[in-house]
């Protein structure tokens, strides 16, 4: 018999394989966006603080909103608001942000000055 074509055998092989390539690999790439989107966030923070500097008499007020900073937003699909703390000579961002209404980064211990709503 010359038949061109694949076994059951064969197929269920090739299947198995692709399988267990994509439970190895699907977790990591979940961790690997995880952790990308992390450090956008802070990266964006980082911003935020180089910003600051750039601030008239920064130095002289207890904290400079993101409102007030003229940074480009991160995209169009997240909203972000924050503040950059200024005591002690040392900046200290605070960052909250949104995606279709589902908190995406915050944060610790962010709590928005009325200034900055």
């Amino acid at each position: 018999m010359n038949e061109n074509g694949f076994t059951l055998i064969e197929l269920i092989a090739v299947f198995v394989l692709i399988a267990l390539v994509s439970m190895i690999t699907l977790p990591n790439l979940s961790n690997l966006m995880k952790n990308n989107n992390e450090k956008e966030f802070k990266t964006y923070e980082d911003m935020m603080v180089e910003y600051t500097k750039t601030v008239p008499n920064y130095k002289n007020k207890m904290y400079v909103c993101l409102k007030d900073l003229n940074i480009k937003p991160i995209n169009d699909k997240i909203t972000c608001n924050g503040y950059v703390t200024t005591t002690n000579n040392k900046l200290t961002p605070y960052l909250y942000c949104i995606k279709n209404g589902e908190e995406t980064y915050k944060t610790n211990d962010y709590s928005l000055p009325d200034e900055c709503r």
